[in-house]
């Protein structure tokens, strides 16, 4: 019997694989479809999303602007001083809360196709280990 983290690295595998088909579907990326979440959520500046999302600001300002050229997200200047930093106000566009609402569609379809034969129970217990075990690594990281 394999090991539990065996496992779960199997899993992350065939999830982030599943993931990859169904954004390439919606001409986004595994990224870019997290950060349309984020600023759906409300994390509408870089220096919020840099907070939420834990990327560096280069890695972000990248990604930002890929989402920006897709008419995905549209970008607004704020303030005027010119001695300060520039602050950019993100919004999601049309073809952008388009894109998320079908992939949010398409995830809850992967969800409920996943967890189809399991209890509510079964369902609840996989949370709690899977709860638990982020704690531990968490414990570990810190």
């Amino acid at each position: 019997m394999k090991e539990s983290l065996d496992i779960l690295l199997d899993i992350q595998k065939s999830y982030t694989q599943l993931l990859k088909q169904m954004t390439h579907l919606h001409t986004v990326t595994i990224a870019e479809w997290q950060l349309l979440q984020n600023v759906a959520d409300g994390s509408n500046t870089q220096s919020e999303l840099v907070s939420t999302t834990k990327l560096d600001v280069s890695t972000l300002s990248r990604q930002l602007s890929k989402l920006v050229k897709k008419d995905l997200l549209a970008i607004e200047k704020m303030g005027e001083k010119p001695t300060a930093r520039k602050k950019y106000l993100y919004t999601m566009t049309n073809k952008g809360q388009e894109v998320l609402r079908k992939m949010d569609q398409d995830f809850t379809q992967l969800k409920d196709s996943l967890f189809s034969q399991w209890t509510k129970e079964e369902q609840n217990l996989l949370k709690i280990l899977l709860n638990r075990l982020n704690t531990s690594f968490n414990r570990i990281e810190n």
